[in-house]
């Protein structure tokens, strides 16, 4: 691993946005941890997620869209098999109501044995169990998590 440079990292919604718009509550912090990332996987479902909150940041949206495509960060559409495994996902933690999009970053964690993640959604990703009894290692503790 080059100096400097931590882990494999997949990216949620939340921790996107907090990346890309400077005014996000904890923008320095998942600036920090995502640019440390030797991989930073952004799950299909959640490029659409972001695309949705961004609408107003335009801007923001078009820097992340260059950063993907120049490779800087990698894209992981989830296939058929992971979006079946993602709605086991949905149906065994049923409870939390995860939905489809958080059940997809489930399936690609398993998928790819990436357990690291940046997230705001610390009260459904520190609840999840995943195949094999792994747990999420939240990357960052944002000051205000989301508790949806």
């Amino acid at each position: 691993m080059p100096a400097g440079s931590a882990a494999a990292l997949i990216c949620d919604t939340g921790a996107l946005i907090d990346y890309l718009v400077e005014g996000a509550p904890d923008h320095r912090r998942f600036r920090r941890v995502i640019d440390q990332a030797r991989t930073r996987y952004v799950p299909g479902l959640v490029l659409a997620e972001v695309d949705y909150f961004l609408r107003d940041e335009r801007a923001a949206m078009q820097a992340f869209m260059q950063d993907l495509s120049r490779g800087a960060f990698t894209y992981a559409p989830p296939t058929l098999g992971q979006l079946a495994r993602a709605m086991d996902v949905d149906r065994r933690f049923a409870d939390l109501r995860l939905g489809l999009v958080d059940s997809s970053i489930v399936a690609l964690a398993e998928s790819i044995g990436v357990y690291r993640l940046a997230t705001r959604d610390v009260r459904h990703f520190a609840a999840v169990r995943l195949a094999g009894g792994h747990g999420f290692e939240l990357a960052v503790h944002p000051t205000d998590p989301d508790r949806s």
